[in-house]
C-alpha cells in the first residue's frame, strides 16, 4: 500500500517563498485540515500580514473536558516567514505580546526556515516558569510533516509536490469531505496515469464529478475507460450516497446539477453494458442502501426526478438536435458545441438545474423515427411524451438505451467516415 512518504515530494514544496501572505494561507489551511474552528486570518498589514504587528492567525480547537464536554481551546498564531534562521528577539517578542491575554491557550509561531538551539532553550526554560500558554514552534520541518498529513492541502497550495497517487487520493478526499474542485490539469495528469492508479469507486465518481465542474467529460470519458463491473460500481456508491451529496452540495454553496450531471452520465454508461431494469434495480438497490425499510417513495422522487430530468434533457437536446420530425429550442442541458461529440463521453479514446423556461416544440406528424420508434400523427416521439418519475424510470431508461446504441453508432460511423 502506498505510504504518505510516497504521496508528498517535499523538495517540491518552495519552501523558501513561503514569506508574508503566502506562509499564512499555508498555516491556515493546516489548522483548517486539522480541525480548527473560528479561524481567522487578520489580513492588513503591508505583507498581507495582521495590521497591528500581533498574531497574524486566531483559531480554536475543541477538546472533551473531564466531564465530557467539549471545552474552546484558544490559539494565536504568528508566522514568521525568512531567509535564514528566525532572530531570537522575533520569538521573545512573540511569546510576550501573548501574555497579554489571560484566555489564550496556545502561542505558534511558524516559519519556512529554522530557529535556532538557544531559541528552543529559551523558550523551554520560560515554558517552565509559565504553564500557559503553551509555546510552539513550527519549523521547515514541522510544517513539513504537518503537510504530508493533510494532502488536499498539498494539492489546494501545491498540487506539483504531490505524486500522482497523491493528487487522487487528495483529490478523492475533497470532493467527498468538502464538496471541493480540483483544476484541470490535475484532471489531465490523473487521465494520463489511469491505467496505473488504483481508483476506488468513490475516487472515480469524485474524478468524473470532477469533470462536470469543469465543464465537461467529453474529452476524458472516464466510464468508458472502465470495466463494466466497475461503472456498476462507481453507479451504485454515486446514488448510495445520493441524499448526502445533495445536502452537502447544498451547504457548500456547490450548484447541485454538477452532481445530476455525473450520476445522469453514470446511468448512461450503464445502460450501455446492462439491461435498463438492472439499472433500475441498482440505482433503487443503493437509494435505499439494500435495507428492508426503504426510504419512502416520496423522498425517492424527490432524489431521482432532477437526476432523471439532467439525462434525458441531454438525450433530447442531441436527438432532436438533427431530427427531422422534432424542432425544438434546446432546454440548454447541452451546450451547443458539445451536441455533435456528446456520445463520446462513452468511447474510451484521447482526445485532450438550469433556469426554467418554456420550449417550443413542433412536431411533423409524418416523418419516420430514425431511431425506430413507432411514431405516427396520434404517437408522438416518446422522449418528448414520457414524464420522468421514480414510476417510469424503467420505461424512461429503456427508451434512453435504445436512442443511445443508435445514436453512439451513427455517430462513430460519421466520425469514421470524417477520417478517411
Amino acid at each position: 500500500m502506498t505510504k504518505f512518504k510516497d504521496w508528498i515530494l517535499p523538495a517540491q514544496i518552495p519552501f523558501s517563498d513561503l514569506k508574508g501572505s503566502d506562509l499564512e494561507e499555508c498555516v491556515y489551511w493546516l489548522l483548517d485540515a486539522m480541525g480548527a474552528k473560528d479561524l481567522e486570518w487578520r489580513t492588513g498589514g503591508t505583507r498581507g500580514g495582521a495590521a497591528d504587528g500581533g498574531r497574524d492567525l486566531e483559531a480554536r480547537f475543541y477538546f472533551p473536558g473531564a466531564d465530557g464536554e467539549l471545552e474552546a481551546h484558544k490559539w494565536w498564531i504568528e508566522c514568521k516567514g525568512r531567509s535564514s534562521t528566525v532572530a531570537p528577539d522575533e520569538v521573545k517578542s512573540a511569546v510576550n505580546n501573548a501574555l497579554a491575554l489571560a484566555d489564550l491557550d496556545c502561542l505558534v509561531v511558524a516559519t519556512n526556515t529554522q530557529f535556532s538551539n538557544p531559541t528552543r532553550d529559551w523558550v523551554k526554560a520560560w515554558q517552565a516558569s509559565h504553564p500557559k500558554p503553551k509555546i510552539k514552534l513550527w519549523d521547515h520541518s514541522q510544517l513539513e510533516r504537518f503537510l504530508s498529513r493533510h494532502r488536499d492541502v498539498v494539492l489546494r497550495l501545491f498540487f506539483y509536490a504531490l505524486s500522482i497517487d497523491g493528487r487522487l487520493t487528495a483529490m478523492e478526499s475533497r470532493f467527498w469531505n468538502r464538496i471541493e474542485f480540483v483544476a484541470p490539469k490535475t484532471l489531465s495528469d490523473l487521465w494520463k496515469a489511469r491505467h496505473e492508479l488504483n481508483f476506488t469507486a468513490e475516487a472515480m465518481f469524485a474524478v468524473i464529478a470532477n469533470e462536470m465542474a469543469n465543464g465537461s467529460i467529453i474529452k476524458r470519458a472516464w466510464a468508458a475507460s472502465i470495466s463494466p463491473e466497475f461503472v456498476a460500481e462507481v453507479l451504485t456508491a454515486g446514488f448510495y450516497n445520493v441524499m448526502y451529496l445533495a445536502v452537502r452540495s447544498s451547504k457548500a454553496g456547490v450548484d447541485q446539477q454538477i452532481i445530476f450531471r455525473t450520476l445522469a452520465y453514470l446511468i448512461l454508461a450503464a445502460l450501455t453494458h446492462f439491461p435498463a431494469e438492472k439499472v433500475a434495480h441498482i440505482m433503487f438497490l443503493s437509494i435505499n442502501r439494500g435495507e428492508d425499510k426503504p426510504v419512502p417513495s416520496e423522498v425517492q422522487e424527490v432524489l431521482v426526478r432532477p437526476i432523471l430530468h439532467q439525462l434525458l434533457g441531454e438525450v433530447r437536446d442531441v436527438c432532436s438536435s438533427d431530427c427531422k420530425r422534432v424542432l425544438t429550442d434546446p432546454s440548454t442541458l447541452v451546450e451547443p458545441h458539445e451536441l455533435d461529440d456528446y456520445w463520446f463521453r462513452l468511447e474510451d479514446r484521447d482526445i485532450e438545474e438550469p433556469e426554467e423556461r418554456h420550449i417550443l416544440k413542433i412536431e411533423k406528424g409524418d416523418e419516420l423515427c430514425v431511431v425506430g420508434f413507432a411514431v405516427d400523427r396520434d404517437a408522438s416521439c416518446p422522449l418528448f411524451r414520457i414524464d420522468p418519475s421514480v414510476k417510469t424510470t424503467g420505461d424512461l431508461l429503456e427508451i434512453l438505451k435504445r436512442v443511445s446504441a443508435f445514436r453512439r453508432s451513427q455517430a462513430a460511423e460519421k466520425h469514421a467516415s470524417t477520417r478517411n
